[in-house]
């Protein structure tokens, strides 16, 4: 960083060597991992918690029924109440300069909305019925956005032969096949997806489509999955994995049937997934340069080792609109940001190789306040009429729940007079400022990509969460889960580049990533 003192260089390059002598001995490489996980896994309280949208009080329902959202801290009516007018709010977030992050790829927000929109799933209803409370998440990183959230919709995905996924080839790439079809001058939803999503879901996503973009629209696991071109990037590469993990393990165990070789498929890939996001996608958000590892078994010996279940807070801190920048390019071709929103067909046009290699040679945008696109408000307004509607806590409220100290001031929070003499016009004090606008206004170094809170509410969930996947138990974690095909895939495994590599013309996986290459 340009101005470091000598003494920060000399420091940073001490911690450096000193944890690449760590990795370098492997039992000191895990203490330390279990360590650095602990110290976000144990941030805040364990669960079960004792509040969860069922009722604003610990209710047996809310303890076991997950078809609420959790909550990490009880509602708070009178903070709610008392919040400024909705619009002053969300002018805060509207993109007045396209400020681009430091060293964080358009790959890496192509990736999170693609995770996150997997086991964040707050229920749709009627705007009138709209309460926030209800989700529809299997509370797992289960990759449903390939194979569906239920067992009935993945069977509609199969190709029912050597454990694959129903694909096409188009000008010689694999994709997921057609959701629609032509039928007597319309294009209708294909007979063998009826029931992929429910009604609803079908009715909000599809209703207003018109026919250039469900020409473009593949059948994937998840009712969003068409919505960005990075969502389809994301489904077309994980089911390229899975079918080429199912045509290694038919090659190696011709005696198995299509229901087991689907079976170990899937559990592989779930499994690569688990692990490209603790050791790379967690990886590139923690500012320390340390290999995080999965260590099948760690989990289990901890006290947060306990039932998955998704957060409200959790479904909005993951609202990044910021990471989309002003403009995106792709072979050559520069457009409005925009043009990512059922954006199928600039992706056929350019190829998922193209796309990969190109997002990391451009800056994703940063997670601030004031860079939300135009085209992305419209979300982010909604984002805090359902952070209002749970009548969630006051920032300062969640820096004390995750043992944090308050922010004192506006300009303690941002470092950026500008910045904190707008948040003292609309908000008045430090402590009636509302969490979903503190997490975003967080100040932090370039070296990093969010705010400390924010930063450590991720990490919280991210690790509990995911550590916690029944495929990484000890009694479970063995060849006859995967295979032993299936398992030397997974321990060869620990980036997105590798899947990249693995599955498009890219040869060298240090060429893409989360982290910004230059052009």
């Amino acid at each position: 960083m340009a101005g470091e003192s000598f003494a920060g260089r000399a420091k940073k390059w001490l911690v450096k060597t000193a944890l690449k002598a760590v990795v370098a001995v492997p039992p000191l490489h895990r203490r330390l991992n279990r360590k650095l996980i602990n110290s976000y896994a144990y941030a805040a309280g364990l669960r079960p918690r004792p509040f969860s949208m069922a009722a604003p009080y610990t209710t047996w329902r809310g303890l076991t029924d997950r078809r609420y959202s959790g909550r990490h801290i009880p509602e708070a009516e009178a903070h709610t109440a008392a919040l400024p007018p909705l619009e002053e709010v969300a002018a805060l977030f509207r993109k007045t300069e396209d400020r681009r992050a430091s060293d964080t790829s358009l790959l890496f927000p192509f990736f999170a909305q693609w995770f996150t929109d997997s086991f964040l799933r707050t229920k749709w209803k009627h705007p009138d019925e709209q309460d926030f409370a209800e989700n529809e998440s299997n509370h797992e990183i289960d990759l449903c956005q390939i194979y569906g959230i239920s067992e009935e919709q993945t069977r509609m995905l199969r190709a029912g032969r050597g454990g694959r996924l129903k694909s096409q080839m188009i000008d010689g790439e694999e994709f997921p096949v057609p959701l629609f079809e032509e039928r007597d001058g319309r294009l209708e939803l294909h007979p063998d997806f009826t029931g992929l999503y429910s009604k609803a879901n079908f009715d909000r996503v599809f209703a207003n489509a018109g026919d250039a973009h469900k020409k473009t629209c593949f059948a994937v696991g998840l009712e969003h999955g068409n919505s960005t071109l990075g969502n389809t990037v994301m489904n077309t590469l994980f089911l390229r994995e899975h079918n080429r993990i199912a045509g290694i393990v038919a090659q190696a165990h011709p005696d198995w049937d299509d229901e087991r070789l689907f079976q170990t498929a899937r559990n592989v890939c779930i499994v690569l997934l688990l692990k490209i996001v603790i050791g790379d996608y967690i990886v590139h958000i923690a500012p320390a340069d340390f290999p995080l590892m999965v260590v099948p078994g760690m989990a289990e010996r901890e006290r947060w080792y306990r039932t998955n279940w998704i957060a409200v807070e959790f479904a909005l801190l993951y609202r990044w609109h910021d990471l989309i920048p002003a403009t995106v390019s792709f072979a050559g071709e520069t457009r409005d940001s925009s043009a990512l929103r059922h954006g199928n067909g600039w992706l056929l046009e350019v190829g998922v190789e193209r796309v990969c290699h190109d997002a990391c040679r451009q800056l994703a945008g940063k997670i601030t306040l004031g860079n939300t696109p135009d085209f992305l408000m419209k979300v982010k307004e909604s984002s805090l009429e359902m952070a209002r509607g749970c009548a969630l806590a006051p920032y300062n409220a969640y820096r004390k729940h995750y043992g944090k100290e308050p922010a004192t001031s506006f300009e303690d929070l941002t470092r950026d007079p500008v910045l904190a003499k707008k948040l003292k016009e609309v908000y008045g004090d430090i402590d009636a400022l509302e969490w979903f606008v503190g997490i975003f206004a967080e100040a932090y170094d370039d070296a990093e990509m969010m705010g400390d809170l924010l930063k450590t509410m991720v990490a919280n969930d991210a690790f509990t969460q995911a550590l916690t996947n029944p495929l990484l138990a000890e009694a479970v974690y063995n060849a006859e889960t995967f295979s032993a095909e299936g398992l030397e895939i997974i321990e060869t495994t620990s980036r997105l580049a590798d899947i990249i590599v693995r599955n498009t013309a890219i040869a060298d996986a240090g060429s893409v990533g989360f982290k910004y290459r230059a052009a």
